[in-house]
């Protein structure tokens, strides 16, 4: 049984890393595309490292020392939890990999196991990314006994557990609600969209009840911080005052609570399996059917619309690349309602808050563009749009067409409320309007540009091409930078040559864009994959 695990676990990790790839393709954009995306993910942990350094040693400069370890736990649990949910039930209960499995002369306890020991390997990197630091500078600093570090480092392996648990029971929750109704994929992204917008106002929350502590708090700080963790995550405690404190109940508690949970979900996973995904999984179908009138219509609109019927029959597909329109209009929400007088308090340069709203905006809303995507979602069908007699120009464009139209929404909303906040005029007004737009056309052809480069067209989970390929990656993160590096000149600059570096880097931006847009278009459609 240990044996079978260890083949299914390590057949999963090869099929989301991508070894094999690595290891024997003699394609070398394959290869290149893996090393890009380990470059992208050293990157982003060095990120996140420093972070957390530097937010460790800012909570032990001010007097918060004893809470930080509960505090770094409880950030864990829900980036673990916020990123584990949107995967959790197409990981588990991968559709396209059941029935084979289930042919095979293995149990469900061991289907189950090697899923959940596949998950958990990805989810305690990230939790060592965010520990290991803290730990790191809380030692350096502070030189605590050796339990400190052995409960630490421990501790951290059980971390994601619990956020796991929770992950799976909602993940399954999703899809077994949708399951049942016409529309599957719309309604598991408005339910995954619900989850998504309430783990934000619960991190809103947690920074807000911080902003509300007094200089008379200062007193008892570290108590008022613990008793919000603790009201808000208890398990973080747990583990702060066993690391910190010693304390052997604390520990019992943290780890008895975290392993009873997650043995008793796995359990009842893999007792139910085969119940649960066949109930998932079977459709039901009406033989109504009548012929009415065909419509014609243009290339460019049929692909359009089977674009439009793709994307929003995946909600992982949906989940993620809607979050950046969304937090587009989260941050023009956040400036109408919190005002504007109380954000350029934190914002030395001269203008404020409406020099840099345009680039936020842009940013935001170019987080995760779908063109990043488009074409390795195609997987095994792209064969079919290879063989039309149709222009590599009009299956870009009907690609572009869908990014641009479920931005537009949202950028009308987030451009309302920006306005009514900012009360812009003349060319303020015009550059809140305009330098979006150009950066948002940019993004969606920078995407295509970078999954032309990184093509994933041989996936089984759609997991591994949303949220796991250097495309996703180089292709979200790689615009959000461009923006940000024409944001800096804006932001430290008289206002009287603002307006000079606006049109040049929007001349800039336009020029690279449309080079890049012919380059796209004169590849050919049969040489693609």
């Amino acid at each position: 049984m240990l044996r079978q695990i260890r083949i299914l676990t390590k057949a999963q990790l090869c099929n989301f890393l991508n070894i094999n790839v690595a290891r024997f393709s003699k394609d070398r954009k394959k290869k290149n595309g893996m090393i890009a995306m380990g470059l992208v993910w050293v990157m982003l942990i060095a990120m996140l490292s420093f972070y957390v350094g530097a937010l460790s040693y800012g909570y032990i400069s001010i007097g918060l020392e004893r809470v930080l370890p509960m505090y770094l736990s409880m950030i864990s649990g829900i980036l673990i939890f916020f990123f584990g949910m949107l995967k959790a039930g197409s990981v588990i209960f991968q559709r396209n990999s059941y029935e084979i499995l289930c042919s095979l002369p293995v149990s469900q306890t061991v289907i189950v196991v090697s899923r959940f020991l596949s998950m958990y390997l990805g989810n305690v990197i990230l939790a060592l990314a965010v520990m290991i630091p803290g730990i790191a500078v809380y030692g350096y600093l502070l030189h605590p006994g050796m339990q400190f570090y052995f409960l630490g480092v421990i501790g951290t392996l059980f971390l994601p557990l619990l956020p796991m648990t929770a992950a799976v029971l909602f993940g399954a929750l999703i899809i077994g609600v949708s399951s049942r109704m016409k529309h599957k994929s719309l309604v598991a992204t408005a339910l995954s969209m619900v989850l998504v917008i309430g783990v934000m106002l619960f991190s809103a929350g947690i920074s807000e009840m911080e902003g509300e502590i007094t200089g008379e708090m200062l007193k008892d700080f570290s108590g008022v911080v613990t008793a919000m963790i603790e009201k808000l995550y208890p398990p973080a405690v747990w583990l702060g005052n066993a690391m910190v404190e010693g304390s052997i109940l604390s520990g019992m508690l943290y780890f008895g609570v975290s392993i009873s949970v997650f043995v008793v979900m796995v359990i009842l996973v893999a007792s139910n399996f085969r119940r649960i995904c066949g109930g998932l999984f079977s459709t039901t179908a009406k033989h109504n059917y009548q012929m009415t009138e065909l419509k014609r219509t243009t290339v460019l609109r049929a692909l359009y619309t089977k674009e439009l019927k793709r994307y929003f029959s995946s909600s992982i597909y949906t989940t993620n690349t809607i979050i950046g329109p969304l937090m587009m209009v989260l941050i023009a929400g956040v400036v109408f309602f919190a005002g504007t007088e109380q954000i350029e308090r934190v914002l030395p340069i001269e203008g404020g808050i409406t020099a840099l709203m345009p680039f936020m905006l842009a940013a935001s809303a170019c987080l995760m563009t779908t063109t990043c995507t488009s074409i390795s979602m195609e997987g095994k069908e792209w064969w079919i749009i290879k063989s039309l007699p149709i222009q590599t120009k009009t299956v870009f464009d009907s690609k572009i067409l869908l990014n641009l139209s479920l931005m537009a929404p949202f950028f009308v909303v987030a451009e309302i409320l920006s306005i009514l906040a900012l009360k812009p005029e003349g060319m303020e007004l015009f550059w809140l309007l305009f330098l979006p737009m150009v950066f948002m056309i940019f993004a969606c052809v920078f995407g295509i540009t970078v999954n032309l480069r990184f093509l994933n067209l041989d996936w089984e989970n759609e997991v591994t091409v949303v949220k796991q390929s250097a495309s996703a990656m180089i292709g979200g993160l790689g615009g959000c930078l461009v923006i940000i590096l024409c944001a800096l000149p804006v932001a430290f600059i008289t206002q009287a040559s603002r307006n000079i570096i606006r049109l040049i880097i929007a001349l800039a931006i336009m020029g690279v864009t449309l080079w890049l847009y012919q380059r796209n278009v004169k590849t050919e459609l049969a040489t693609i994959g």
